[in-house]
């Protein structure tokens, strides 16, 4: 039975460019802007009906209550953000970049690296030693071993560039000050240090808002946008050699996922990832799922009717096999002259059976009112858990 959320919930629902990473089993989101309704245009300079979510509040979403609490952060709370980069390290989430909620948010982007430790909810700022990454939003990042890595992303030139030519290429776009770059840069979390490691083979070209995953020694990186092209090559870094796969993508002999950026990307075992969704070259949401073989380097389209247009989206495993979406836009996010459509609800994309205890809460929950006398018999924590989903399903 479809339920209404509370009022507050409707608001946090509207949400893209917003952070979420998988922690015991529940997640976690942050961050992000909400488009507001509006009746006449505005233009891309102005952006008058952009509202940044509090930098305070964490959401924390529970699979198996399937509800969402809102919790209030302390410590060093970091800028309201969109864009922002985020990965899971033990009990720390570590949060990089993005563009923050100023007087002209176009020039307002940041290299600063937070940490949140997630049992707490408590942040605190990082001062790395060591050159720091450049400036920018829409990165990718992953956790390896005690290092928090950083890929790409899109901002302004600064001097560090300079010194750091022979391991970043930055290119200017033609109308702003900012730009696109290549960089590799990692926090080494044991010496409190950003290290830009030596790489060798073919590098990806610079790239914003593409997505990046790892499994076991290897990170893999998909799509994305530069300059004007919105790209399917596919690469990986193993990262204990240090070495370039080169573009794995072969479109001329294979089937393959069209280019694109603002998607997920997300390893549901050591073999398979997916991606979903994402913005094409011609400004199309798109919905499509694709399944990436590894071994066999190899694509697959699969269906999914549950499966809706979103862009800016983001994406991340609880539950072994289920990959969570949330949060993004649903029509074309360069078109200002129309509202723009969130995606508020959470998606899950199931490529294996969930556990027989959460199949049976499901359904007991669907048949609550004649399993009332036997409910009263299962253990008291299962008892908790359907008086708790139930008295969520009945807000309609």
């Amino acid at each position: 039975m479809a339920r209404r959320e509370p009022e507050e919930h409707q608001f946090v629902h509207r949400r893209t460019g917003h952070i979420m990473v998988a922690y015991d089993q529940r997640l976690y989101v942050w961050g992000g802007f909400m488009e507001l309704p509006h009746s006449e245009p505005y233009t891309v300079m102005t952006q008058s009906h952009t509202i940044y979510h509090s930098a305070i509040d964490v959401w924390v979403y529970d699979p198996l209550l399937d509800t969402w609490f809102r919790k209030m952060s302390r410590g060093d709370i970091p800028l309201q953000l969109s864009g922002a980069c985020a990965a899971v390290h033990q009990h720390y989430m570590y949060l990089f970049g993005g563009l923050a909620n100023g007087e002209n948010d176009f020039s307002v982007i940041t290299n600063s690296l937070w940490r949140l430790y997630l049992p707490t909810l408590t942040w605190e700022l990082l001062t790395p030693d060591g050159d720091l990454p450049l400036a920018c939003d829409k990165a990718a990042c992953w956790v390896y071993k005690n290092r928090f890595y950083v890929f790409g992303g899109f901002g302004p030139a600064d001097n560090l560039i300079q010194r750091l030519h022979r391991k970043v290429l930055f290119v200017r776009d033609a109308v702003y000050s900012r730009g696109w770059n290549d960089q590799l840069v990692y926090y080494d979390i044991e010496t409190n240090s950003w290290v830009w490691p030596e790489t060798y083979g073919e590098r990806p070209t610079p790239r914003a808002a593409h997505s990046a995953d790892i499994v076991g020694d290897t990170v893999y990186i998909f799509g994305g946008r530069f300059k004007n092209t919105r790209m399917n090559d596919l690469h990986c870094l193993h990262l204990i050699s240090n070495h370039w796969s080169g573009n794995l993508t072969d479109s001329e002999v294979q089937n393959a996922p069209e280019g694109r950026s603002w998607h997920t990307f997300n390893f549901i075992n050591d073999r398979k990832a997916v991606v979903y969704g994402g913005f094409n070259a011609t400004q199309q949401v798109l919905k499509d799922i694709w399944i990436l073989n590894i071994e066999k380097q190899l694509w697959q389209r699969v269906d999914n009717d549950n499966a809706k247009p979103a862009l800016w989206h983001t994406s991340s495993i609880a539950y072994p096999g289920e990959v969570f979406c949330y949060g993004g836009l649903r029509n074309n996010i360069l078109d200002y002259s129309v509202p723009k459509d969130h995606a508020e609800e959470m998606l899950v994309l199931r490529f294996s059976p969930p556990t027989l205890q959460r199949l049976t809460l499901e359904a007991i929950c669907r048949y609550s009112k004649r399993l009332q006398r036997q409910i009263t018999t299962l253990p008291q924590n299962l008892q908790l858990v359907l008086k708790y989903r139930s008295a969520v399903e009945e807000i309609s």
